[in-house]
């Protein structure tokens, strides 16, 4: 049976096609890394944290550190197996709410893009506090994007939160919440090893701006143009503000001379000056 996104109720949805195969991706990763000891995800002497995410591990092998950026989203630690479940639960739930509306092989770029977003949140919030070079593991990032998305695509949708129903939109903005308040705490206090808060929230932002952007559902080039256009507007109407303010100086100026100008309006007419100096010069 379909899944209604719109629908006043939430039910457990089958993973659709991408979801499925992320999913999947994920598992194999975990098993691997279990196999190896956690040597994909966690720090040791002589190698390990072979697809963990740093600042210093980007730039290994002459820029194909970077990799990680993509490497990082399927890995977690084999000794955590409650991370990787609880990522697992958010994919399933959420991601064919996604995926009906974006398709498979947009989903699939949602996820690694919502991720590539959360880590270079993270990698900006642990350098202020000093551990840019702390590995970050986990697809959490991807997953906060998942939910942002979903919570924008059905704000009304009801789930349970251990025994508390809530609107999907109230979820987001609580885990949010939670977010930016332990981020704070972090800079209060000290960075503490653990949860990456700063992808969880650069993960959200990511799949907040895509809903208000029409990631997916328009060309790439019809983002641009929109973006384009909101730049010509402002533009064009911060010119009319100026314009404006440069005829009421002028104005003021034939009626009653120079020495009635107040500071900010001589400064408003030699902003004008200094631009119809800059076009004569060019």
């Amino acid at each position: 049976m379909p899944h209604d996104p719109t629908a006043s109720s939430f039910r457990l949805p089958l993973p659709s096609s991408a979801i499925r195969w992320l999913l999947v991706a994920n598992a194999v990763v975990f098993v691997a890394n279990a196999l190896l000891l956690g040597r994909l995800s966690d720090p040791r002497p002589g190698g390990g944290a072979w697809f963990a995410c740093s600042w210093d591990r980007l730039w290994d092998g002459y820029g194909l550190g970077l990799l990680r950026l993509g490497t990082y989203q399927f890995t977690h630690a084999f000794a955590d197996p409650l991370h990787f479940l609880l990522n697992a639960l958010v994919l399933w739930f959420f991601g064919p709410m996604v995926e009906e509306r974006l398709g498979a092989r947009e989903t699939v770029r949602f996820y690694l893009l919502g991720g590539v977003a959360g880590a270079l949140l993270h990698l900006g919030v642990a350098a202020l506090q000093g551990e840019a070079n702390v590995p970050l593991v986990g697809a959490s990032g991807a997953c906060y994007a998942f939910l942002l998305y979903a919570a924008c695509v059905a704000p009304r949708a009801q789930v349970i939160l251990f025994v508390i129903p809530l609107p999907l939109w109230g979820l987001a903005a609580l885990l949010v919440g939670i977010g930016v308040y332990s981020t704070f705490v972090e800079f209060a206090t000290g960075f503490t090893a653990g949860t990456a808060h700063g992808a969880h929230l650069g993960g959200a932002a990511f799949g907040a701006a895509a809903w208000r952007w029409g990631f997916g559902t328009r060309p790439a080039w019809g983002l641009w143009a929109a973006w384009a256009r909101r730049a010509a507007v402002n533009r064009a109407l911060a010119e009319q503000r100026h314009q404006a303010e440069l005829d009421a100086v002028l104005a003021k100026v034939k009626a009653h001379g120079l020495p009635s100008l107040t500071k900010a309006e001589r400064r408003v007419l030699a902003r004008a000056s200094a631009a119809a100096a800059a076009r004569r010069g060019s």
